[in-house]
C-alpha cells in the first residue's frame, strides 16, 4: 500500500516542449484577436443585423412587426423596377468599367510616350484632377455643365449641332440620363485606372520593344503583342476592383440624378435608400442589401481568386 501511494504522488512529467509549440503558434492570433473582435463588431455584426431585418415586414415601423421569412426577397425578384434597376446597375457598371479601361490605357500611353518630363508632371497633374474631388463637388458642376442652358449645350450649338431653342435636357430624358450619368462616371474615374496602368506600362522591359522593332513589328502590332499581354494582370485585377467600386455607387448618382427621371437613373444602392429612407420599407431595403451584398462577394471572390489569395 505504501509503495502505491508513493507512486501516485508521483506526478507524470510535464510535455514542456509540447505548450511551448502549442504557446508559440497561438501568439500570433493572441495579437490579432482585438483587431478581430473589433471588426466583428463593426462590420459582422451590422451585416447579420441587416440580414435579421430582411426577414420582418414593418421593422421599426410597428411595435409588432411581421415576420415574412423569404417573403421581401421574393417580392422584389417579382416587382418590375427591380429588373429594371439591376439593368440599369449592370449597364452602368459594365460601361463604365469599359470606357475606365479604355480612356485610362489611352492616357497612360501618352503620358508614358517620349516627352519632356516637365510636361509630363504637368499633363499627369491635370489628368489626376477629377480624382481629387468629391461626389457632391463633381455632381454639382456636371449639373450645371449638362444643365439644358449650361455650356455643354451652348457649346454644340456653337458647333452647328444643336439650335438653342431647343436645348437638350440630358438628366431629364428617359433615353439621355443614364449615359449622361456614365459619362461623368468616367470623368471621375478614369484617374485611378490611368495611373495603375500607367505603373505597368513602366515597368515593361525596354528589351521587349526593341526586339519586336527589330523583328520588324510595327507600332500596332508591338501593342498587341508586347504591351497588351505584359500589361493582362493589372487590366483584370484594375477591372474588377473598378467593377466592384460602380456596383456599389451611391453618392454620385444619387446626387446627379437622384434615380430619375421615371427611376431611368436608379441603381442599387439609390433603390435601397429610397426603400429605407422615403417609404420607410426597411425590411424590402435590408432584403436588397442582401442581394447586393452577395452580388458584390462573388465579383469580390472573382478578384481574389485572380490574385490568388
Amino acid at each position: 500500500m505504501a509503495v502505491n501511494a508513493g507512486a501516485a504522488r508521483v506526478a507524470p512529467p510535464v510535455p514542456r516542449l509540447r505548450l511551448r509549440r502549442v504557446a508559440s503558434r497561438a501568439l500570433p492570433y493572441l495579437f490579432i484577436a482585438p483587431t478581430v473582435a473589433t471588426l466583428g463588431l463593426l462590420v459582422l455584426y451590422p451585416i447579420l443585423q441587416v440580414a435579421y431585418i430582411s426577414l420582418w415586414n414593418n421593422y421599426l415601423m410597428t411595435k409588432s412587426p411581421a415576420f415574412v421569412g423569404p417573403g421581401n426577397y421574393l417580392w422584389l425578384l417579382r416587382q418590375d423596377i427591380f429588373r429594371l434597376i439591376f439593368s440599369n446597375t449592370t449597364i452602368f457598371t459594365v460601361a463604365s468599367v469599359a470606357l475606365h479601361l479604355v480612356v485610362g490605357l489611352g492616357l497612360a500611353m501618352l503620358l508614358s510616350a517620349g516627352i519632356r518630363p516637365l510636361a509630363r508632371a504637368l499633363f499627369r497633374g491635370a489628368l489626376i484632377l477629377p480624382w481629387m474631388f468629391t461626389a457632391a463637388v463633381v455632381a454639382v458642376n456636371w449639373r450645371l455643365i449638362l444643365n439644358p442652358f449650361g455650356i455643354f449645350n451652348a457649346l454644340l450649338a456653337q458647333c452647328g449641332l444643336m439650335s438653342l431653342e431647343a436645348p437638350i435636357n440630358w438628366f431629364g430624358e428617359l433615353s439621355l440620363a443614364l449615359p449622361a450619368l456614365i459619362l461623368v462616371n468616367l470623368w471621375r474615374g478614369y484617374p485611378f485606372v490611368m495611373l495603375m496602368l500607367l505603373a505597368a506600362l513602366q515597368s515593361i522591359p525596354p528589351e521587349l520593344y526593341e526586339a519586336a522593332a527589330v523583328d520588324g513589328a510595327g507600332a500596332c502590332a508591338r501593342f498587341r503583342y508586347v504591351t497588351i499581354p505584359s500589361i493582362k494582370p493589372v487590366i483584370a485585377s484594375v477591372g474588377l476592383l473598378d467593377a466592384i467600386w460602380n456596383f456599389r455607387l451611391f453618392d454620385l448618382v444619387y446626387l446627379t440624378t437622384g434615380g430619375g427621371p421615371l427611376n431611368s437613373t436608379h441603381v442599387l444602392a439609390t433603390y435601397t435608400y429610397r426603400l429605407a429612407f422615403e417609404s420607410f420599407e426597411f425590411g424590402k431595403a435590408s432584403a436588397l442589401a442582401v442581394l447586393m451584398l452577395f452580388c458584390t462577394l462573388f465579383l469580390s471572390l472573382l478578384y481574389f481568386r485572380y490574385q490568388k489569395i
